[in-house]
């Protein structure tokens, strides 16, 4: 369909809506709602999250965070060793 067909049948549209449309607006406005939608749904859903077939997939835990005041002690601590000197402020 092209954009000028598209034009034609919305500009239709606005003098002569489609009956389904029209009677889904007057129960809309009489307070229906649509049914919500059914467990075929949630299976769908279900089926799209999971992995693809013949994938393994290996659920862990996220490490801890690093420390990094404990890295940067342990840092200066080898520097000492290895220098036998505390390294500069500006080397950390």
């Amino acid at each position: 369909m092209t954009l000028a067909e598209a034009s034609e049948i919305f500009g239709y549209w606005e003098h002569s809506p489609p009956p389904h449309l029209m009677l889904q607006t007057i129960a809309r406005m009489l307070g229906w709602a649509p049914s919500p939608a059914s467990g075929a749904t949630a299976a769908a859903e279900a089926i799209a999250a999971a992995p693809p077939p013949g994938l393994a997939i290996a659920r862990l835990h996220m490490p801890a965070p690093l420390n990094l005041d404990a890295l940067r002690a342990r840092n200066r601590a080898r520097a000492m060793a290895m220098t036998g000197r505390a390294p500069m402020p500006s080397d950390s």
